[in-house]
Formats: C-alpha cells, sequence, structure tokens
C-alpha cells in the first residue's frame, strides 16, 4: 500500500483528522459566572477510581476557570439531538471573553457548581486532580476524578 507520508506540522495535523473521538461541551464555573466550549479531547484514563484527563487550550476562559477551580463538567452530545449542530456552534465559534454563553440558556447546576446540559446524552462532573495535571505548552492536560455522572437513554454520543 501506499502512503503519503509526512513530517509537515500542517500536514500532520491534517491526518490527525483521521483519529475519531467523541465531541462534547466542556463547562466550568468561577465567581459565579459559567462558561462552556467544545471540546474533542477527553479520554478516560483509569476505571478504579474513575478518572479522566481532558486537554483544554490554556487561551480559553474555560482553562481559566478549571485551573482556579478545579472543577469541570464533560457534557456529551447526543447525535440525535436536532440541535446538535447548534450547540457546537453557541459554544464552539464564539467567545466566552466576549459573550455570556449562558445567558438565556437553560442548564442545571451539578454538586461543584458548573453547569450540567440538561438535554446532552451523558455528563461526567469532574474533580481535578492538580500533581497529575501537565503543562503542554499551549494546552494543559487535565487529570479528573469522575464524582458523579449521569446518562440518558435512548441517544448515541456524537462523534468527531
Amino acid at each position: 500500500m501506499d502512503f503519503k507520508v509526512t513530517n509537515d506540522n500542517a500536514e500532520l495535523n491534517q491526518t490527525l483528522f483521521q483519529v475519531t473521538h467523541g465531541l462534547y461541551i466542556l463547562t466550568s464555573t468561577m465567581n459565579g459566572k459559567h462558561n462552556g466550549q467544545c471540546l474533542d479531547a477527553l479520554m478516560q484514563v483509569t476505571n478504579m477510581p474513575p478518572r479522566v484527563t481532558i486537554g483544554v487550550g490554556k487561551k480559553s476562559l474555560t482553562h481559566e476557570m478549571i485551573a482556579e477551580t478545579g472543577v469541570f463538567i464533560a457534557n456529551v452530545i447526543d447525535k440525535e439531538d436536532s440541535d446538535s449542530f447548534e450547540k457546537v456552534k453557541h459554544f464552539g465559534f464564539q467567545s466566552g471573553r466576549k459573550v455570556d454563553k449562558f445567558n438565556d440558556y437553560n442548564y442545571e447546576l451539578g454538586e461543584l457548581g458548573a453547569p450540567i446540559l440538561p438535554d446532552a446524552k451523558a455528563f461526567f462532573e469532574c474533580k481535578v486532580i492538580p500533581d497529575l495535571c501537565v503543562d503542554l505548552g499551549t494546552h494543559s492536560l487535565f487529570v479528573g476524578d469522575v464524582i458523579r455522572a449521569g446518562e440518558r437513554e435512548p441517544g448515541e454520543p456524537l462523534t468527531y
């Protein structure tokens, strides 16, 4: 088989689109303000205790909130939700520094104060373990204990 082999960063990043994974709405809170953004870098890293890791760009408001409070919720987008693309646009195509994404947006608060999207397929409410987090330069890898989770039936997670 013939592969187009490269070591060029732009082409490497293009090839990385072959990696499939879920698309989530990552939410957090700080000083009474909530924010959310799209997230495609989430992975379960242990099952006892249940832990996940997320990769978040340092320039985002959500990163600032998670770094300050150690709290985040990963909301699984329901593929069968007819508004799934609107959610991606709402949380992914505008900055929380310029727009209050939760103004007039339906949500519930988790036990740690971050927003849960009530029409999500599932959610994972997490508390960051600071000693396990890694500075990746442009991003941070946050590792969190899943302290609470919820799942709704039917539905199917949206993949990216």
